[in-house]
């Protein structure tokens, strides 16, 4: 038996002979092993297991030698001695044992006076106090971060010898075997001491005795710094390992066999690589390390490194494994796989990590909601309600599966794909994922066209279009509400959907699909939003080729007719915008939003952005932007006093895989008024099986001028555009659009005096487009939220050139909005969307509903090697 264990087994014996009984708490249950070598002469040992009633049972004996006093009876004989364990907090007991406390001493951590104390910490300092005072504290220290057991002092009080530190303390401060460790695998610092007070026989000695690891005595600490990296990361990793299971490459590494010194070696690995000062030198030695053991042509198993934090290149190993997964058909595992890792040690530390396990769940997502939709399609009743209630509305709605698309697009257009083949695998799993997607909406187009032509064009149970302003805009204006009204182009049901998730702290917010009017083309779709629209609209030839919409007298075809048209139809003091003058408005604009009565938002930046771009990737990013910058117009106009909102759309969109020429046919031909890929509108002609054709009184519009509709993703040849992006047509992600309506909250905003927020970078510049910045959020007195969301923006030159792209806990991938809890460090990845001409950029960290600046960060150097 070691020292502790005499140690605490001498206290209790003087306690059992002072009072007889002692009732003995263990919270930690750092005795438990004791208690059942425990023999003291003449001494009864009950043991709590599983119920106070039948230890009560047990006591009962002992208390009838005591009167009521609690001391022993006169004509008792001999006096009970008796020791109670209970390896729970006393106070969770409910004075289960109250009458055998009173009637003998209790024994528990932190109790007074100090020989009723039993905290493990408190009786090892007892002891090391007299046996190796200079360690005591080092070694007290070690028991309260977990790291010694009452197994493990034990040994170490027999080796006494191996404590003996006295210059590793004085030139590490502690005599810790953590502590010097740590600080000497990470630093140079104390090299200098070291050779000059020749202490690299007594520090390796401590490594020896304390840790299992051999270093040479006398080899310079240069060499044994890098000898240590090698064991330590080492024993780290095999530890999961069955020894018959080693790779040969470890071979040669001589590793602690204990299991008490291999628990203190993960326990240094975990500290290293987790405390903030030491963790670049965790990079450093792991990374070279690795190359040096050539871990990268290994074969390892996957159900052990799949726990393992140790070596960059395992990641690698486990992003191809999750992404071979997806290719042979088994999305579950590889997202179990992703779930697991992607908050793993090295996706918080290298953000390219992270984002392609972003890339992976998505995929997955798709892949397995594009399943369900499939098999819902084949099940759901063939009537275009049904269909539009599946899409937006029941269980997971269909229109997850266009979010979770366009989130892993946008995703995939930031990533950087490095020449070489480590990539091959990503880029056919996206190619597999596209695939999967592109004939899942196929399909729902089919289905979705049959059954609208079925049903004469009409959708039951939906608001159409043309009653949006009649239903949500009137009402308010006529109760002489102030009210904003946003047009957004293009913004299809789940965009709308995403856009609310980020309104609802400041907002009460009714989000429902509507249906809009065909053809799904902007100049049709903002006429349907207009006032009288339900009276009826005309669709006529316009100059210059295309179509527009008569309501009444009017003839509207653009912005600028329809603005007009507004502003004389409404009755009232309206103040038109585009979306952009909202963001920072001048003092004249924000007098005529004060005078105003409504207030006109438009939006064409989806849209513009998509159809004009060179760059398809480049136009997904832009578009994301759109749902920012309307939750800020939102957030300012409620600033300025606007109390109702609401919010819709002309029309949605597809925007998928670029349309091949294989899925290409020849529109109608005849007198064509307006073509487009989704559409052809017109007089005469052909028909074709591959498209619908219909006049304008099938859809509801007046006029002579007929239409033709794809039946299903094929589109008409159309000369220049996107092929990507597509509206025009019948689909659900073309048709189904929302209508939102919200009221701003009376909420407190968050004070920055007493909101601190504080950003820290591990690295001294930026190398890559992503980066990672940390953010902490404490309260500066006394009261304040658990938990805050916050938006973080890259600005240089007076524009912003980064966005959020992830985040360690709490991102919001629609929003790209952030929570952090009080205390909890948030690592946050930023990624720069322009780097060309930017010598550095300044982080701006902002409360999401107002907009205050919590914090910032200047000046951080950008240096990125193309």
């Amino acid at each position: 038996m070691g020292k502790i264990s005499e140690y605490i087994l001498n206290l209790i014996s003087k306690q059992v002979e002072a009072n007889g009984i002692v009732v003995w708490y263990d919270p930690d249950e750092a005795y438990k092993t004791l208690i059942d070598r425990l023999n003291i002469p003449q001494t009864t040992v009950l043991r709590f297991e599983d119920s106070f009633f039948r230890l009560r049972e047990q006591i009962e004996s002992s208390l009838e030698f005591l009167d009521e006093q609690g001391q022993p009876r006169h004509d008792c004989g001999i006096p009970p001695r008796l020791i109670v364990y209970v390896p729970t907090e006393r106070s969770k007991t409910h004075y289960a044992l109250v009458e055998a406390e009173a009637a003998g001493v209790v024994m528990e951590p932190g109790a007074k006076p100090l020989e009723l104390n039993t905290r493990l910490r408190v009786i090892a300092e007892q002891v090391f106090k007299k046996i190796a005072p200079e360690s005591a504290d080092d070694v007290a220290r070690e028991v309260d971060k977990g790291l010694l057991s009452l197994e493990d002092l034990d040994k170490l009080s027999k080796n006494v010898e191996g404590l003996k530190t006295g210059t590793v303390k004085l030139i590490f401060g502690t005599a810790s075997a953590v502590e010097v460790t740590l600080a000497f695998a990470a630093s140079e610092e104390h090299d200098s001491d070291i050779q000059t007070k020749h202490a690299m026989t007594e520090l390796t000695g401590l490594f020896r005795t304390q840790l299992g690891i051999d270093l040479a005595s006398g080899s310079k600490p240069a060499a044994a710094r890098k000898k240590l990296w090698r064991i330590l990361l080492a024993a780290e990793f095999l530890s999961s390992f069955p020894k018959e299971k080693r790779p040969d490459a470890f071979s040669s590494i001589s590793i602690p066999e204990e299991p008490e010194k291999i628990e203190r070696v993960k326990a240094i690995c975990s500290n290293w690589r987790n405390r903030v000062d030491l963790r670049a030198t965790y990079v450093q030695a792991s990374q070279a390390v690795e190359r040096e053991l050539g871990l990268a042509k290994l074969d390892l198993p996957t159900e052990i490194i799949n726990s393992s934090d140790t070596f960059p290149v395992l990641e690698k190993k486990l992003l191809l494994l999750a992404e071979q997964f997806i290719l042979d058909g088994k999305p579950t595992e590889a997202l179990s796989l992703a779930e697991k890792r992607k908050q793993s040690f090295w996706s918080l530390q290298e953000p390219a990590f992270q984002l392609r396990w972003a890339l992976i769940e998505n995929s997955i997502r798709i892949l397995l909601v594009g399943e369900a939709v499939k098999k819902s399609i084949k099940t759901v009743p063939k009537k275009p309600e049904s269909m539009v209630s599946f899409y937006a509305e029941i269980g997971e709605p269909w229109c997850f599966l266009d979010r979770y698309y366009r989130h892993l697009e946008m995703q995939y257009s930031s990533y950087d794909l490095e020449l070489g083949r480590e990539y091959d695998r990503l880029e056919e799993m996206i190619t597999r994922v596209r695939q999967s997607y592109t004939t899942t909406v196929q399909e729902c187009i089919e289905t979705f066209t049959n059954a609208l032509e079925s049903a004469d064009f009409q959708v039951k149970d939906f608001l159409p279009q043309e009653n949006i302003y009649s239903r949500y805009v009137a009402p308010y204006l006529s109760e002489g509400s102030k009210l904003a009204y946003f047009l957004v182009d293009a913004l299809r049901y789940e965009m709308g959907k995403e856009l609310v998730e980020g309104l609802t702290d400041g907002f009460d917010v009714e989000l429902l699909p509507c249906v809009a009017q065909l053809p799904t083309i902007t100049a049709i779709g903002m006429a349907a939003l207009m006032p009288n629209a339900e009276k009826g609209m005309e669709l006529v030839e316009s100059a210059g080729g295309k179509t527009a919409i008569n309501l009444g007298s009017a003839t509207l075809k653009d912005r600028t007719s329809r603005v007009k048209y507004f502003e004389e139809s409404v009755g009232k003091n309206v103040a038109s915008f585009k979306l952009n003058e909202l963001i920072k408005p001048s003092k004249k604009m924000l007098a005529k939003i004060q005078e105003a009565d409504v207030i006109l938002v438009t939006s064409q930046e989806i849209d513009r952005w998509a159809e004009e771009a060179e760059d398809e990737q480049e136009a997904r990013v832009f578009m994301q932007e759109v749902l920012d910058k309307l939750r800020k117009a939102i957030h300012r106009l409620a600033s300025l006093g606007v109390r109702q909102f609401v919010v819709t759309a002309d029309h949605g969109h597809l925007f998928g895989e670029t349309i091949e020429g294989g899925m290409k046919m020849d529109p109608p031909g005849g007198k064509t008024v307006e073509l487009h890929r989704r559409l052809w509108v017109g007089k005469g002609g052909k028909a074709a099986e591959g498209f619908l054709r219909i006049s304008a009184s099938q859809i509801g519009l007046m006029g002579d001028l007929e239409l033709a509709f794809p039946r299903s993703l094929a589109c008409f040849k159309v000369k220049g555009g996107s092929t990507g992006y597509l509206h025009g047509g019948i689909s659900l992600q073309e048709m189904v659009i929302p209508i939102i309506t919200l009221k701003s909250k009376e909420t407190k905003p968050i004070s920055p005096e007493t909101t601190l927020v504080t950003l820290a970078m591990e690295k001294p510049k930026i190398t890559t487009r992503f980066f990672s910045i940390t953010a902490t959020y404490k309260i500066e007195g006394l009261f304040g939220p658990e938990e805050i969301r916050v938006s973080g923006v890259a600005r240089a030159n007076r524009q912003d050139v980064g966005f959020a792209a992830m985040a360690a806990y709490g991102f919001e991938e629609g929003t790209k909005e952030i929570v952090l809890r009080k205390d909890k460090p948030n690592p946050i990845t930023f990624m720069l969307k322009d780097v060309e001409e930017i010598r550095s950029v300044t982080i701006h960290v902002y409360e999401a509903i107002s907009q205050i600046e919590l914090a910032r960060m200047e000046h951080i150097t950008v240096d990125i090697t193309f």
